[in-house]
């Protein structure tokens, strides 16, 4: 009994690995045309940098699907494994921010966002019982995180006689 219901387990796994990498290859493909519709980027060094995010996704998604400890969020990891490959010590770090710069960041944007307000839209009636103090709290989060971003840069820049 205890065989199947782990082979049960590492089926659904598989699925939701194979369900999570179809999303994420739709994405890719949204933001690919609108690099080349918008900016005409070229396409080899698009593709370049498609596949080596996609790599760093897929690392992201199974390390979120196998790493039970700590239970990180997708996008925890896709920020650990992003930063730990681009330190100076990685020996892949030079490859991995030459092959992304063919990427306008801003336009990536562009779908994540769409695909965060329909999440967003789905759960409306959850919202609507938080009522307005979500709003206030939000716009108090977003708020000291800028201005905690530029205390730190003007920190750092003052320091290394930049400003």
């Amino acid at each position: 009994m205890a065989n199947t219901a782990q082979a049960e387990e590492k089926v659904s796994t598989l699925e939701n690995i194979i369900e999570q990498i179809k999303i994420v290859i739709v994405v890719y493909g949204i933001i690919a045309v609108i690099h080349l519709v918008s900016v005409r980027s070229n396409l080899m060094e698009l593709g370049k940098a498609t596949l080596v995010s996609f790599v760093l996704v897929v690392l992201s998604i199974l390390l979120k699907n196998f790493v039970k400890k700590p239970n990180l969020p997708g996008f925890a990891w896709s920020t650990l494994v992003a930063f730990a490959l681009t330190l100076p010590i990685s020996p892949v770090a030079d490859f991995i921010i030459n092959a992304l710069q063919a990427y306008s960041f801003g336009l990536v944007g562009i779908p994540l966002l769409a695909f965060a307000g329909i999440a967003v839209g789905e759960q409306l009636e959850v919202f609507k019982k938080l009522s307005w103090k979500i709003v206030f709290i939000s716009f108090v989060v977003m708020a000291s995180t800028y201005f905690g971003s530029a205390l730190i840069s003007n920190i750092v820049l003052a320091l290394n006689g930049m400003i």
